[in-house]
């Protein structure tokens, strides 16, 4: 059983007790705990199928838990309208995201982060919408291309893109699934960098699913590994206990 730690300025942004959660008949993580403090940083290690992703789809609400009980920033997460609120509190960056193959430009698909909070199709993006869309693309280091059609950008200019649409809902959390993914050494090792400035400038808790432990040990404070159902502290301790 986890403990909510006691310090203030280490409550919780995301709290998993006990929770059991699989597909159908088949179980993918069993009794796993979890407490990320707000501004910590978290890596998820773990071989391929063994249930990394799926622990990020139980923190963002799209997958239930069997049993046990999930918080965001210190709200149960228990019914569908919690989902769709701790969703509006998270940023996630998934493996395979694909704006590099949409016919739009770089600022529209940005401001896609903003659709069903901010506007929809039938409304038009606001001034701060687009301001908040410009405020991201800075961020990482874009801004000079939010005219450019996505289908002309780089691989790490389609995952900088992507860090700055999870990040135009200014959520509290955000989430990275294998972010360096398909990217060349030199890129991986800029976006390493533009993370860890990411964190320390918008003082965000972080979830970094990765299978490269020395890229885990620059963007986290601690890593755990999901191995045989369970979830186990692989290196490092929690700041917040």
């Amino acid at each position: 059983m986890v403990k909510s730690p006691s310090k203030p300025e280490c409550a919780p942004a995301i709290l998993l007790r006990d929770v059991t959660a699989g597909y159908g008949h088949q179980l993918v993580l069993d009794s796993v705990s979890l407490v990320v403090g707000r501004r910590e940083s978290v890596a998820i290690l773990g071989e391929n199928g063994a249930g990394k992703t799926t622990l990020l789809r139980l923190i963002l609400g799209l997958v239930q838990p069997w049993s046990g009980s999930i918080e965001i920033e210190g709200k149960a997460v228990e019914s569908e309208a919690d989902r769709r609120w701790a969703r509006q509190r998270i940023g996630y960056v998934m493996q395979g995201s694909v704006p590099g193959k949409l016919p739009i430009s770089v600022e529209d698909a940005v401001l896609l982060g903003r659709w069903g909070k901010a506007f929809s199709y039938l409304t038009r993006p606001s001034k701060q919408d687009r301001a908040a869309a410009t405020r991201m693309l800075e961020l990482v280091g874009i801004e000079d291309l939010k005219r450019r059609d996505c289908r002309e950008l780089s691989g790490g200019q389609v995952q900088r893109l992507n860090i700055a649409r999870a990040l135009v809902r200014e959520p509290g959390i955000l989430l990275l699934d294998e972010p360096t993914t398909h990217l060349d050494r030199n890129a991986q090792a800029a976006l390493v960098d533009l993370l860890r400035s990411i964190r320390q400038t918008l003082g965000l808790a972080m979830v970094v699913v990765s299978h490269d432990e020395d890229q885990a040990r620059s963007l986290a404070d601690r890593a755990y590994r999901v191995s045989d159902l369970a979830l186990t502290l692989d290196w490092g301790e929690s700041a917040c206990r």
